[in-house]
C-alpha cells in the first residue's frame, strides 16, 4: 500500500473547512432565489412550501458534501507511522476524533433533515418558513457543538502541502543534529534538495527531501529541523517532526556535530540530542559526523573524538559540507551501513556516485 501511494497528499485529500465558512454559505443559500418546477407554479401555496423545502435540501446537501470529505478521510491507523505522526502533530492529536465526530454529525443532520423534510411537506407556507428557519438554526447549532475541532483542518492542510513524498521501500538517510551545525548545507551538497541556509537557528521548520541518483536507485536524503538539548516531552512541534522521521523511517541517521570553537552550541550541549537519537533508534543506526573540520584545531578534534569513543562511537566521520571534504566517503559509508541494517545490497550501485 505504502509503496504505491507514497504522497501524503494522495492519501489524505482534505480541504480546510471552518464553521464560519459553512455558516456563511448556508445563509447565502437560504437567502438565494430558488426556481420551482413549472408544474407547481400555478398553486401559490404549494409553490411557497416547495421553495423552503428546496432551500433546506440544498443546505443539507452542501453540509453533507463538505463534511463527507472529512468523514471519509483515512484514520491514522491506516497511514504509515511517519505520516500519521505528522498529522497528529499538526492536529494536536485530534485528527481521528475529528473524523469520528464528523461521521456522527452527518448522521444527526441526516435524521434532522428527514424529520424537517416531512414536516415542511405537510405544512402551510407560513409554517414552512418557520420550519425552514428552525432547520437552518438547528443545523448550524449541531455543527458548532459537534465540530469544535474544525479549526485544526487549516494546520493539517498546511502540513500536507509541505510534506514530501517518501518512498518507504527505498533507502533513506536522515541528517540530524542541533541547529546551526550544517545539516542543510550537507543536504544541499549531496542531494537534489536545496534547503535554505541561514545564520539563524531553526531555519528548517519542516521535513525536506532530496535524492542522490545512483542510476538504478535513488537514495533519499532528509533534512530535519534542529533538535535542542531537552527531552522529547519538552520538544516543540518543529523538533517533533524530526523525531517523527527518526522514529518511523527505516534509515541511517547522520548526527552532525559542529566542533568548532565558535559553534552556536557547546560540544557538551550537542551531546544531549545525540543521546535522545540513540535512545530512540539505537546506536547501531547512527553515524556520528564532525562537520566544518576545515575550521577545527587538531586538539579539539582529538579531545572530542576521545569523548565520543568513550561512549561507544569509535568510527567518526570528519567532513566539511561547505567544501565537500569527505562527503562522498560519508555517503558510501551510510549506504553500506543501510545494507547491514536492513539486509539489502544497494552498495552495488556505489560506482555511480559522484558528489
Amino acid at each position: 500500500m505504502y509503496g504505491e501511494h507514497r504522497c501524503l497528499s494522495n492519501l489524505v485529500k482534505i480541504r480546510a473547512v471552518t464553521y464560519d465558512g459553512l455558516r456563511r454559505e448556508v445563509l447565502n443559500i437560504f437567502t438565494k432565489r430558488v426556481e420551482v418546477p413549472r408544474s407547481v407554479r400555478g398553486d401559490p401555496s404549494k409553490s411557497k412550501v416547495l421553495v423552503y423545502l428546496l432551500k433546506c435540501e440544498k443546505i443539507y446537501q452542501y453540509i453533507a458534501t463538505n463534511l463527507g470529505y472529512i468523514a471519509r478521510l483515512p484514520k491514522t491507523e491506516n497511514l504509515h507511522g511517519f505520516y500519521a505522526e505528522l498529522i497528529n502533530i499538526a492536529s494536536k492529536n485530534m485528527y481521528d476524533e475529528l473524523i469520528v465526530n464528523t461521521s456522527i454529525s452527518i448522521k444527526i443532520l441526516t435524521n434532522l433533515w428527514s424529520r424537517y423534510r416531512r414536516a415542511i411537506l405537510n405544512s402551510t407556507p407560513t409554517e414552512a418558513k418557520k420550519l425552514a428557519q428552525e432547520f437552518v438554526g438547528r443545523t448550524l447549532s449541531t455543527i458548532r457543538r459537534k465540530m469544535r475541532m474544525l479549526n485544526i483542518l487549516d494546520d493539517i492542510v498546511k502540513t500536507i502541502k509541505v510534506t514530501p513524498c517518501i518512498d518507504f521501500e527505498n533507502p533513506i538517510i536522515i541528517v540530524s543534529g542541533m541547529p546551526q551545525v550544517g545539516k542543510s548545507t550537507l543536504v544541499g551538497r549531496i542531494s537534489t534538495a536545496k534547503p535554505l541556509v541561514s545564520p539563524y537557528p531553526f531555519t528548517t521548520k519542516n521535513i525536506i527531501l532530496g535524492h542522490i541518483d545512483l542510476g538504478y536507485i535513488k537514495i533519499q536524503v532528509i533534512d530535519t529541523p534542529g533538535l535542542l538539548d531537552r527531552g522529547i516531552d519538552e520538544m516543540n512541534e518543529i523538533e517533533r517532526k524530526a523525531i517523527a522521521a527518526l522514529k518511523h523511517l527505516n534509515s541511517v541517521a547522520l548526527y552532525l556535530f559542529d566542533p568548532t570553537p565558535e559553534a552556536y552550541y557547546t560540544f557538551e550541549r550537542q551531546l544531549v540530542p545525540l543521546k535522545t537519537v540513540e535512545q530512540l533508534i539505537g546506536k547501531e543506526k547512527v553515524i556520528v559526523v564532525f562537520n566544518k573540520i576545515d575550521k577545527v584545531p587538531r586538539e579539539y578534534l582529538l579531545k572530542y573524538k576521545e569523548a565520543l569513543e568513550g561512549q561507544g562511537y569509535s568510527d567518526i566521520v570528519l567532513i566539511s559540507a561547505l567544501h565537500g571534504i569527505n562527503v562522498e566517503e560519508l555517503i558510501k559509508k551510510s549506504i553500506k551501513k543501510y545494507d547491514e541494517l536492513y539486509h539489502t545490497n544497494y552498495s552495488q550501485f556505489l560506482q555511480h556516485i559522484h558528489i
